[in-house]
């Protein structure tokens, strides 16, 4: 699940500036099979929430990594890696070298509820998103949207809502964006 400070479709995802001008949002994740070397990630959940002051590629980044409390010393410390872009690959790498701060990783009791464009998560006190569908703003109902990316960097579909709720409220990186942009989807990726 992906939500930030932009409109609905995010500009970013159309190499276009962010709606503000700055970019502020992340994505929360949940692997449903996968590992690195030996250590399997299995049903874990970690996100990255940053803020940029332009657009994401211009790099100044300030992040911060949460992962779910479940997750073993050896889980956490791959999960840190692999999100920090140490271990390479898409698309952990690529937004790594937009950051120029690291705020510790949290590892914090995670909620999280699949329901399509109702989907929610929270991790511990500090991070939260609650989707709700997109509504026509002329008469009120609620509007569906897919955005197809065969070459996108984070997922190849993307299933358009807009955040009821979206905070992060941690040291060093506090935003709260309601009513924008959010999407959820599927992908599949190696390390």
């Amino acid at each position: 699940m992906c939500a930030c400070s932009c409109d609905w479709g995010c500009p970013c995802n159309f190499n276009a500036p962010p709606t503000q001008g700055f970019c502020e949002g992340g994505w929360a994740l949940r692997i449903k099979n996968g590992k690195s070397g030996d250590v399997r990630l299995d049903g874990l959940g970690f996100a990255f929430m940053a803020k940029w002051p332009q657009a994401i590629h211009n790099g100044g980044g300030v992040a911060k990594v949460w992962i779910a409390s479940e997750a073993t010393r050896e889980q956490r410390h791959v999960l840190d890696q692999i999100v920090r872009g140490k271990m390479g690959g898409k698309p952990w790498s690529i937004f790594a070298a937009t950051i120029d701060t690291w705020l510790d990783t949290s590892f914090v009791s995670l909620e999280w509820e699949l329901d399509g464009a109702r989907s929610r998560y929270t991790f511990g006190d500090e991070l939260r998103l609650t989707m709700e569908p997109m509504r026509n703003p002329v008469n009120g109902k609620e509007t569906s949207a897919q955005v197809v990316l065969p070459e996108g960097l984070t997922c190849h579909e993307l299933n358009m809502t807009s955040s009821e709720t979206f905070s992060a409220f941690a040291p060093g990186l506090k935003f709260a964006w309601p009513k924008k942009m959010a999407w959820y989807g599927s992908t599949e990726h190696g390390s």
